[in-house]
């Protein structure tokens, strides 16, 4: 074999390792549903529904990244799916993403038991929106009742759980200093917000005890949630990072109503050990 035929054959090999699986370099991110490689940040081809717990709730999750994706690769994936910056994903492809774990998911749990949806509304981006149109899409002629929107409160209403943070860190040397922090620095500057993102606004270790910045949009729809006795309620949501949200969204419910039977269900998580 000549030395031509041997740099043709290495040349699409490369290409074939760079492009499989979901790659993110500083162009373009690609998708390949066909093949896996070493460099994904996400498989695909070898792909498997996630499962674990929250709390005391079955939860399932999409995809996670490989060990070996960089946050800076996290990051601008997250963006690219969510529609934030420069690059817009095709519809095709964000649809047959999203669709993947749907079609494993729906094996995993009977489908005919759903009989509602919660899911929160974010205004910065669609990709909620559109896992709750695929998702309704396969299920909707089995959903007895309704879904749920729960959407972002004024920065104003945003409250802090003094109480779940004394118990974290009261041993903490710096208890004193964090406390002071919250209220000098965090909350004053949350206040002054047009629009509150947990990601965006607040450091990781703090975001647990930041609360009440989700709630059903008028109190009908609290209402005919709280006599939904019984009833399976699938929680649908984008990304699970730290967990903070989805503790959020169950506090709320179980304030509400807390006789459900509540699977959770994200299209990028992790097993928070929760």
């Amino acid at each position: 074999m000549t030395e031509q035929e041997l740099t043709i054959i290495a040349l699409k090999l490369a290409t074939e390792i760079k492009y499989s699986g979901i790659t993110v370099d500083e162009d373009e991110i690609r998708f390949d549903f066909q093949n896996d490689s070493d460099n994904d940040i996400i498989k695909l081809a070898s792909y498997k529904l996630n499962c674990s717990k929250f709390k005391n709730n079955v939860y399932w999750f999409g995809y996670q990244f490989e060990k070996s994706a960089t946050s800076k690769q996290r990051t601008d994936f997250i963006n690219y799916i969510k529609g934030i910056g420069g690059k817009k994903i095709p519809d095709t492809v964000l649809r047959k993403f999203i669709e993947l774990p749907m079609t494993a998911l729906s094996s995993k749990i009977n489908t005919y038991h759903i009989d509602a949806f919660v899911y929160p509304v974010s205004g910065r981006s669609p990709l909620v929106q559109k896992m709750f149109k695929v998702v309704a899409e396969w299920l909707q002629r089995k959903v007895k009742y309704c879904s749920f929107e729960l959407v972002k409160k004024a920065p104003t209403d945003i409250q802090f759980d003094w109480e779940l943070f004394h118990e974290d860190n009261f041993n903490n040397p710096n208890y004193q200093q964090m406390v002071k922090h919250v209220k000098e620095s965090i909350l004053p500057a949350i206040k002054e917000l047009d629009y509150f993102s947990l990601a965006h606004n607040v450091k990781p270790k703090y975001r647990p005890y930041i609360t009440n910045y989700l709630g059903f949009p008028d109190s009908s729809k609290l209402e005919e949630f709280s006599k939904l006795k019984g009833k399976n309620i699938l929680l649908i949501d984008d990304i699970n990072t730290s967990g903070a949200t989805l503790h959020e969204i169950l506090r709320i419910l179980n304030n509400v109503n807390d006789k459900c039977n509540i699977y959770i269900y994200t299209l990028l998580g992790k097993d928070n050990g929760i």
